[in-house]
């Protein structure tokens, strides 16, 4: 045999069609040849798959519900008020700090694997925002307005709104010591 025929049988056997270790042991013309086991048979099998898919349904949807009614019960609370709460403007992991805020919407949002209520409102003359809120910020005091405490007689001053003052004989005039 010479050269050149050694040269052309090499060529001809490593074609992807007529060498299969060329192409790692299969050729493109064969179709695979695995089947499945079948299923194992040992006992009583009982396949859950419905029942849970039909488990989060009814789960996702009595979450819907609760989540409705607490926003319900939030808004008849604080939509249209102005309020003061510490939450994080604009987006959660923001600098929490006291906005106050009149309030044009509330919501419940669930981000990061937590429930968020979520203020929508302006703060004096800025723009709409959202103010988040968690659970350990709920507390939400109604802001006083500066019509309310000049019709009681007393001043706001530098943000502090003072107490009306309280009968010498009662508990909360006890604590205050005296002076001197």
């Amino acid at each position: 045999m010479n050269l050149t025929n050694i040269a052309k049988q090499v060529l001809k056997e490593d074609s992807w069609g007529t060498n299969p270790s060329a192409a790692g042991g299969m050729s493109p013309g064969r179709a695979p040849t695995a089947t499945t086991p079948p299923p194992a048979q040992s006992g009583n099998v009982v396949d859950i798959s419905q029942s849970f898919r039909n488990f989060k349904l009814n789960l996702e949807k009595s979450e819907d519900a609760i989540v409705k009614k607490f926003v319900e019960e939030l808004k008849k609370q604080f939509l249209k008020k102005t309020v003061t709460a510490n939450a994080s403007k604009g987006s959660i992991g923001q600098i929490e700090k006291d906005y106050t805020i009149t309030v044009s919407d509330v919501q419940v949002r669930y981000m990061k694997d937590k429930y968020y209520v979520v203020f929508s409102g302006k703060e004096g003359n800025a723009s709409q925002s959202d103010y988040y809120l968690d659970d350990s910020q709920i507390q939400v005091n109604p802001a006083t307005t500066a019509s309310s405490t000049q019709q009681s007689g007393l001043r706001n001053v530098g943000g502090i709104v003072p107490m009306k003052p309280t009968p010498a004989g009662s508990p909360v005039a006890k604590n205050i010591l005296p002076q001197g």
